[in-house]
C-alpha cells in the first residue's frame, strides 16, 4: 500500500486539521480542569472566580478560547475522514459537529464575564445579573444547540470513522461513550459533576488521537 505524496499546501492543511482534532479536545480538557465553577449559580460562580488563582484562571480562559476555534475545524476534519465511505453519516455528523461547537465561543465568553465580575469592587451585586444573562433566551438557545449538536455528532463520528477504517474499535467506543457520559455528569453536583465531565472529555481526546493520525498519514486505500 503506497502513501500518496502531498503538496505543500495539502500538508499544511492537514497539519492544521490534525492540530484542531487533537488541540480542540485538549483545550477543552485543560479548561474544564482549571475552571473555578461549572454550571453553578451566579453568586457561587463569582465567588469561585474571586477565590481562584489568577494564573490558572487565565489559562482556563485561554484554553477555552483556543478550543472554541479548534473544535469546529476538528469536527469538519472528522467528517472529511469518513466521507469517502460514509457520505451521508459524515455530512450529518459534520453539520451537527460544526454547528454544535460554534456556540462554545459564547460559553467561553460567559466564563470571561464571570471572571471580570469577580474582579469588580462589589462582587455580590453582579450575581443576579449573571444569573439573568446565563439563563436568558439567547444563552439557552446557544446551550441547547451546543449540547444537542456536538454530543450527537461524536456518536455519528465514532460509528462513521470506525466503519471507514480510520480508527480502531476502542477509539470509536471512546468517542461514542464521551457523549452519554457528558449527559450523565449533570446528575452529579459540584466536584462530582466536574470529575465525570472531565472523564468524558478525556475519552473524547483519546478517541480523537487515532483520527488525527489518519488525517496526518493519508492512506490510498481509505480514500482520506
Amino acid at each position: 500500500m503506497s502513501v500518496p505524496a502531498m503538496h505543500g499546501t495539502e500538508r499544511l492543511l492537514r497539519v492544521l486539521v490534525v492540530t484542531a482534532i487533537v488541540g480542540g479536545p485538549l483545550g477543552y480538557v485543560v479548561g474544564g480542569l482549571l475552571a473555578p465553577a461549572v454550571h453553578a449559580s451566579g453568586a457561587s460562580t463569582i465567588e469561585s472566580n474571586a477565590a481562584a488563582n489568577p494564573v490558572t484562571n487565565a489559562v482556563h480562559l485561554a484554553a477555552f478560547v483556543a478550543a472554541s476555534f479548534l473544535l469546529p475545524v476538528g469536527a469538519a476534519g472528522l467528517a472529511y475522514l469518513c466521507y469517502h465511505r460514509m457520505p451521508w453519516l459524515a455530512t450529518i455528523g459534520g453539520l451537527l459537529g460544526v454547528v454544535g461547537w460554534l456556540p462554545f465561543s459564547a460559553l467561553a465568553a460567559l466564563d470571561d464575564l464571570a471572571s471580570t465580575m469577580a474582579q469588580g469592587p462589589d462582587q455580590g451585586s453582579y450575581a443576579a445579573l449573571l444569573d439573568r444573562f446565563t439563563n436568558d433566551e439567547v444563552m439557552n438557545t446557544y446551550l441547547v444547540v451546543y449540547v444537542v449538536g456536538h454530543l450527537a455528532a461524536y456518536v455519528l463520528f465514532g460509528i462513521g470513522l470506525y466503519r471507514a477504517g480510520a480508527i480502531p474499535l476502542w477509539a470509536a467506543w471512546a468517542m461514542i461513550a464521551s457523549s452519554p457520559l457528558t449527559i450523565a455528569a449533570f446528575a452529579f453536583h459540584g466536584g462530582g459533576r466536574t470529575a465525570v465531565g472531565v472523564v468524558a472529555l478525556i475519552l473524547l481526546l483519546i478517541g480523537s488521537l487515532p483520527a488525527a493520525r489518519a488525517m496526518a498519514v493519508p492512506r490510498s486505500t481509505s480514500g482520506v
